[in-house]
Formats: structure tokens, sequence, C-alpha cells
């Protein structure tokens, strides 16, 4: 059959955009606005055109005092009762490098997701309050019974017996059920308006039920701009407001006690996530890099006394990225691996909305054009005639550093972060390759579900979808999740037959 799902969304209006379209000029003067919006989406069986269709619950409210993305959460946390809030009845247990880990649950001792520290686990089966006998039973029923009315007692019993029984709980000894949700922060695209956008994130989070329940899903629509105004929507991502208003959001959520925060980006919304957290000039970090706690090793099980009462960043992934490959192996990623020891970039060798960026940026900067601070690396500078500026989406294996480990050791620990795809040092160009600290997986094998841009396919991608929602849920690096085989380096890839493999 057919198969629909609603889901709600918070978005954070940093743009002067409407709902339905975006200014051909982009930008961002007014104060910011927040709401919550309905996205309904065909998840199975027939795709219907119209869907998905995003509808705002209610007038955007301008940010401030008493409305803010944070309580925009709450509103829609639509969880069970208090009085169910902790009946579980299934349990989901793995293991990989970092320790033992009980889907939703934290170790007592630790506060942590997961542990090193056990040898065993004790689950306990418990029988919660049901229906008795009689309380199952109606004033007809009772008359029936005290008259001895055989055959109707035992249709009773057989009843009882499948319903008064059926009520049962599971209880882990010394770890608990986590209560809060995280944060999934999505930066949309180039020219994606909010209706545009609002459904292209309801797509991907009614596709991923399981991250769909783990975290409070919001949209921060920065001013998208569009076809022809390019270039103006790369230089308003790095304005001052888009900064401003983006830290205001993170504050906002921290007032009301969400502190672990994911973010995923598309396209040409990673420039507004780079942006934020470029250094400053002097070197030190930007005021949303200083939101944050210093990330810990991947499996580090040890709190920081600096890092209390400062946000968490879970994850940082990177979709189809529109950013220049150089920069950000120059300076970008240093910025964002600070805060956090999980980021994901996620590209296609055949993009071809990454293609015509490459070509677009390059004859423009010919041309002597500025572009944002952010986006500018060294050999830039050096680079004479015209030159195709490789975009990081586009360009997946060019994610190393070259050099002295000792110089390179807070970027380029790949090879000491994972400890089953240690790199033996060997001979040839891939010995003298430093390896960024990241997981990059390369999409350019997935056809299904996938246009002829290859660009925009992550939130129908039944594969792909499942691997952000295992990256999410679980914070496993991509060498413990299920799905992908290393390649080389710091790649990977799925594991799956390709459409013309056929029997």
């Amino acid at each position: 059959g057919n198969t629909f799902s609603a889901v709600r969304i918070a978005y954070f209006m940093a743009t002067d955009d409407t709902f339905e379209a975006n200014k051909l000029v982009p930008t961002n003067d007014e104060p910011p606005r927040v709401g919550v919006a309905s996205v309904e989406c065909s998840i199975a069986g027939h795709f219907m055109n119209h869907l998905p269709d995003a509808s705002l619950l209610g007038d955007a409210q301008v940010e401030g005092d008493g409305n803010n993305i944070g309580t925009c959460c709450n509103q829609m946390d639509y969880s069970s009762p208090a009085s169910s809030e902790d009946l579980i009845t299934s349990l989901q247990i793995s293991t990989d490098s970092r320790g033992v880990q009980i889907g939703g649950h934290s170790y007592v001792p630790t506060g942590l997701p997961f542990t090193k520290r056990v040898n065993q686990i004790t689950v306990d089966v418990i029988r919660t309050e049901s229906e008795t006998l009689d309380g199952a039973l109606d004033d007809n029923d009772e008359e029936n019974v005290a008259t001895g009315e055989d055959s109707r007692t035992d249709q009773i019993s057989d009843f009882n017996l499948l319903t008064a029984g059926s009520n049962f709980r599971l209880d882990v000894k010394n770890w608990t059920k986590i209560k809060t949700k995280d944060a999934l922060i999505f930066l949309p695209g180039f020219n994606s308006w909010l209706q545009h956008s609002l459904e292209t994130f309801g797509q991907l989070m009614a596709m991923t039920p399981k991250m769909n329940q783990h975290v409070y899903p919001i949209l921060f629509a920065w001013p998208g701009a569009q076809v022809l105004t390019y270039r103006q929507a790369s230089f308003i991502s790095a304005s001052e407001n888009n900064r401003k208003y983006f830290l205001q959001m993170l504050l906002s959520l921290k007032a009301e006690g969400i502190t672990n925060i994911h973010i995923v980006s598309h396209s040409l919304g990673v420039q507004t996530l780079m942006n934020c957290f470029e250094d400053n000039s002097d070197g030190s970090a930007s005021q949303v890099a200083q939101c944050f706690g210093s990330a810990p090793r991947y499996g580090d099980a040890s709190l920081s006394a600096q890092n209390l009462g400062k946000l968490v960043c879970r994850s940082i992934t990177m979709l189809n990225p529109d950013f220049p490959v150089h920069a950000f192996r120059e300076r970008g990623f240093q910025s964002i691996r600070r805060v956090c020891s999980l980021i994901t970039v996620v590209g296609d060798k055949s993009d071809q909305a990454l293609f015509w960026s490459s070509v677009i940026n390059g004859l423009v900067n010919r041309f002597g054009q500025s572009q944002p601070s952010s986006l500018d690396f060294e050999d830039r500078c050096k680079q004479k005639g015209i030159h195709l500026q490789e975009p990081l989406g586009k360009n997946i294996d060019l994610l190393y550093v070259e050099g002295d480990k000792d110089q390179h050791w807070d970027i380029a620990e790949f090879q000491r972060s994972t400890q089953n795809l240690v790199a033996s040092p060997s001979a040839g160009r891939e010995g003298a390759k430093l390896w960024l600290d990241c997981d990059v997986i390369d999409t350019t094998g997935l056809d299904t579900n996938v246009n002829d841009l290859r660009h925009s396919a992550f939130n129908v991608n039944s594969i792909l979808l499942r691997d952000i929602e295992e990256l999410v849920v679980s914070g496993k690096r991509a060498s413990d999740r299920t799905t992908l085989l290393h390649k080389r380096g710091n790649v990977f890839e799925f594991c799956h037959a390709p459409s013309f493999v056929k029997y």
C-alpha cells in the first residue's frame, strides 16, 4: 500500500525572504523569525506528485524573549505522557571501538551513551500494572460468571490470559533512558526558499524514523538568492548578520537546555557553516566556535571541566558541499575540527551542479572579483589564467595534507583515531599523504533515486538515508558503520551492487 508520514520541523528564518520565494537580491536586515511547520511526505508505495507538502502551523514570530527556537522545539515535542515515558519494550545493544552501547540509554556512572567498563549487562523484566480480570469485565460479564455459564467464563479467562499479562517493561541495571533530545540543524543550499527547504528536510526526516525520534529537526533558513545572484548568496553567507543570527539560534537552544548539536549542510549551505566557524584574524576561535566545548577524541569517555556549561557538537555532516577544497584543507577543516570529532563529507565525483559552480567561480575569480575570506587560499593568489575552483563535494580524494605529521597533528589524525584502519607507511605518493581526520563518503556509485545533476538525492536515496540515520543516532565513525567499505585513506563507499548488475 501507499504510506505517508507528517513530520514537524522548527524553523529559524534568518532572511528577509517569504515562505514561497527568495528575493533576487538576498538580504537579512529584518529581525529573525521562528515557528513550527508540518511537512506531509510519501515514504512508501506510490510517491505522490504533490508531496512533500509543507505548511506553517501559525504565523512566524519574531525571535526573542519568551518566543525562541528553543520554545518551538518544546512545542513540537509530542512524546508520550509522563506515565509511560519510561516504558521500554525493546533494546538494541551494540559494540564498537568506543565500547558497549544501548540505544537510547546512557551509562549512569559516566553519563555517556557508551562505556568500556562493563563485562555484563543485566536486564530486568518487570510486569507493569494492567487490567485485572474484574477490570476487564463489564456488569453483564460479571452476571454471566455468577450464573455459571461455563463457556462464557472460559472465553473471558482466555481473554484475560492474553491481555492481563501483556504489559511488560525492560529495565537495564546501571543504565538510564535518555530523556532529552539532540538538535539537528539543517542548512539548505543555494536558491532554496523556506517552503522548498522545509519539504526537502521534511522528506529526509520522514524517511529516517529513528533519527526523527532522536532529534529536534531545526531548519536555519538563510538568504539563498536566485539563479542569477549565485555570487551574492555566497557573500551574504559570510555577512555579519548571518553569523549573528546563527549564534543567536545556538544561544536560544542552550537557554532551553538543548545542548547536543548535530549540523547538516547541503551544497552552498556549507559556506554559512564555514563562515560562522571561521577563525578570527588573530587565529582565535570565532564566537560561534566558543559556544562549543573542545572536541573529544573519538571514543574518549572523559569529561573536561572547561567544557561544562557549553554546547556539544556531536556531528557535522556536509552533503555535496560547494566550498573550495583547498581552502577547506588549508584553514576551514581546522576551524570545525576543534569543536567536533565526527566530521563527514558526502560527495559525488559526477556532481554536475558542482561542476558548473567550479566553472562560474573560476571565470569570475579570473576577472578579479573578490570572494569571502573563508573561501580564499594561498595557491589561488599564485594561479595565472583561468582555473576551475575545485569544490569540496566533487574533489573528495583531495582531503589530505602533505608534510611532517608532527606539523599537522591536530588535523591529520585519521590513522590514529580509527584503530582498525591504521595505514602503514608505504612507498609512492600514497605514503606521503596525511589524511584529514574526517570521514569521506563517495556516492559516485549510487544510482537509485539520483537525478542527472547528482546533487540532491540525499533525502530520497534509501542507502544514503540509512547511513545518515546511523551516523546521527549512534555517533559512529564510518569505519564502525554497517553499510560502508573502506576504499583508501579516509574515503569510504557503500557496499551494494550497482543497478547495471542483473541476474
